[in-house]
């Protein structure tokens, strides 16, 4: 009996060390599949990154690039109109102040693309939402070939701010307005248009496309109305010719700012924001004023005579308009209003609302 019991306890001593080296190498594979669980290295997405803008648009990005600033490019690649026939480009990055940020140079038919250090996102996402989106702009250059591709222009325009400049009638848009036919009207040049896309990209993608704007017209002058006219309830702003001419283009960039404002008024804020905005510039109805309105406040507290006379309306376009073209004399003005269109306007729908659902 005990060289049995012997026996068996080496048999049981056998089976429990065979289990010991078969379960062992399990706990190791468990644990490195565990490892494995880790997101991708920077490396991968560096290189992710790269071989999609080959892949689907032709863009070669050489060593300057690091993974965010890939990244960065890649998604506003994505963001552009579809159906884009690219040709062969290859991108580096500069410390160079070039214009517009970018600098684009053919050889041989091969592209050659400069980017300036500048334009790259900065690490604060906040912060990101109130630039003036000059990588997305320097991007558009490249695709419209400096502004000269018309067809691509025209394309970005309707697709991503919901804005048409071909008009099938005036005399069908204007009735009930100024009721004008087409020989009142001429047509946009390109150089117009690339004014319009590097504001309109500034406001929050929320607010970028509205159903209700959906044309801009060139006027011929006359002088018969100021230089530009927001027509909310027709859905169109008109534009003087002489307000367009290069040599206006920070008064330009302003007044597209100032009568897209006046379409959010009308559509897009909600009355509590309108109120807030009404009693911060001291606004209350008087029937004795030219306007229907009067303010509290001294002229000091306007960025302009315009906005001090008229109303709140005008107040928060004009405001808008200085807040995107000349931030600085509208916060050193009127701190609050500077404050309240950061934080109400820029940050609020940049961050709580979507295309989708902001109507």
């Amino acid at each position: 009996m005990p060289a049995w019991n012997n026996k068996m306890t080496r048999i049981i001593s056998n089976f429990a060390l065979l289990a010991i080296i078969i379960l062992q190498p399990s706990c190791y594979i468990s644990q490195y599949t565990t490892e494995n669980k880790n997101p991708t290295s920077q490396s991968e997405k560096k290189y992710a990154f790269h071989l999609a803008l080959e892949e689907k648009y032709s863009v070669y990005l050489d060593a300057t690039w690091t993974t965010k600033d890939a990244h960065a490019l890649l998604k506003v690649f994505e963001s552009m109109p579809l159906g884009l026939n690219l040709n062969f480009s290859t991108w580096r990055i500069s410390d160079d102040d070039l214009e517009d940020g970018i600098k684009i140079e053919v050889k041989d038919k091969l592209k050659s693309v400069t980017m300036s250090r500048r334009i790259l996102p900065v690490a604060e996402p906040q912060e990101a939402l109130l630039t003036d989106k000059k990588l997305y702009y320097a991007v558009v250059q490249f695709i419209t070939e400096d502004g000269t591709n018309r067809p691509i222009i025209k394309l970005i325009l309707r697709e991503r701010y919901g804005i048409s400049i071909d008009v099938p009638s005036y005399a069908a848009l204007t009735e009930g307005a100024t009721n004008e036919t087409a020989e009142h009207y001429s047509d946009f040049e390109n150089e117009d248009l690339m004014i319009f896309i590097s504001i309109l990209e500034g406001f929050p993608q929320a607010l970028q496309k509205l159903p209700q704007l959906k044309y801009v017209i060139r006027r011929i002058d006359t002088d018969i109305r100021s230089a530009a006219v927001a027509w909310t309830s027709h859905g169109y702003i008109e534009f003087a010719e002489s307000i367009l001419g290069r040599d206006y283009v920070d008064d330009t960039r302003r007044l597209i700012a100032h009568e897209k404002a006046h379409f959010l008024w009308a559509y897009i804020f909600n009355d509590q924001l309108k109120q807030d905005w009404t009693e911060l510039g001291g606004w209350y109805q008087d029937s004795t004023s030219e306007s229907g309105w009067s303010t509290t406040k001294e002229r000091s507290a306007f960025v302009s005579d315009y906005a001090y006379t008229e109303n709140p309306n005008e107040d928060m376009a004009e405001s808008i308009g200085y807040y995107f073209v000349f931030p600085d004399k509208l916060r050193s003005c009127c701190p609050a209003k500077y404050e309240f269109i950061r934080n109400r306007i820029m940050l609020m729908y940049g961050n709580r609302y979507a295309p989708s659902n902001l109507m």
